[in-house]
């Protein structure tokens, strides 16, 4: 009987640390760390439907208002409120745009049918102008009560807002408690994409200080969550190619199985 001698013992694999597969490990996690960063970002905001058209060309009906949930509102704010806020039985939420904070003396009209705060002229360029001065011009007057708001809508002719009830003897003046204000719009158009609200510069116009609210947060997470998408994607790709590569030198070196 012919003895074989025994096949050689395979080479033993080279499993020394490789810099490139760690650079796109990190990379990966980098990905998701980004990725759940924007998630996070884009959870801490709420949408509401607009169903309303007292907004004019501001906010179209059907669109998106992305709102974060604040209690520091400025004059010029677009703010989503309970609906009953306004209307006593009246469900779901509405969109109004504030005119007035706690402290403000306000009223309608001076002789050119605008506004007029703590005795400035506010000259309101987000009103529908479609709409007379004439016929957007309802008399009131008040004066805001403490951790209060008083709102209107931007088709003035076309809206159901606290100018109602602003009128000296009404109780409540119109205000609306900031317990009945649900957050700040800092976007509308859509959910997947929404479009960053332009803070107005009505009131700073007149002399009032503090610009309306701005927060480009939604749009922010959003990018946040698809740049992680694809960073996590690049090294994901990047360690698999790596690791195979690594694998068909290895067998390369350790040669055939037998000789």
């Amino acid at each position: 009987m012919t003895d074989f001698p025994p096949a050689p013992a395979a080479a033993s694999r080279d499993r020394r640390f490789s810099p490139v597969l760690a650079m796109f490990l990190v990379v990966l996690v980098a990905g998701v760390a980004l990725a759940v960063a924007g998630l996070v970002e884009v959870l801490s905001y709420r949408v509401a439907t607009v169903r309303e058209d007292s907004m004019g060309t501001t906010v179209a009906p059907g669109s998106a208002a992305v709102y974060r949930p604040s209690r520091e509102i400025h004059r010029g704010d677009l703010v989503i409120l309970e609906a009953d806020a306004l209307e006593d039985n009246a469900r779901g939420v509405v969109l109004k745009r504030v005119i007035a904070v706690a402290g403000d003396e306000i009223r309608c009209c001076d002789l050119d049918k605008r506004i007029v705060l703590n005795g400035k002229q506010i000259v309101e360029p987000y009103l529908d102008p479609t709409v007379s001065a004439a016929d957007a011009a309802l008399p009131f007057e008040t004066k805001v009560p403490p951790a209060s708001v008083i709102v209107a809508g931007d088709e003035r002719d076309n809206t159901f807002d606290s100018r109602v009830y602003a009128k000296p003897g009404v109780p409540g003046g119109g205000a609306i408690p900031l317990s009945e204000v649900d957050g700040v719009v800092v976007a509308t158009g859509s959910f997947f994409w929404p479009d960053t609200v332009e803070p107005t510069t009505a009131f700073t116009a007149a002399g009032f200080t503090g610009l309306s609210t701005e927060d480009t947060g939604p749009i922010t997470g959003r990018l946040l969550v698809a740049g992680g998408v694809l960073v996590f994607l690049l090294g994901f790709t990047g360690a698999i190619v790596t690791r195979v590569r690594s694998a068909r030198k290895r067998r390369n070196a350790a040669g055939p199985p037998w000789q």
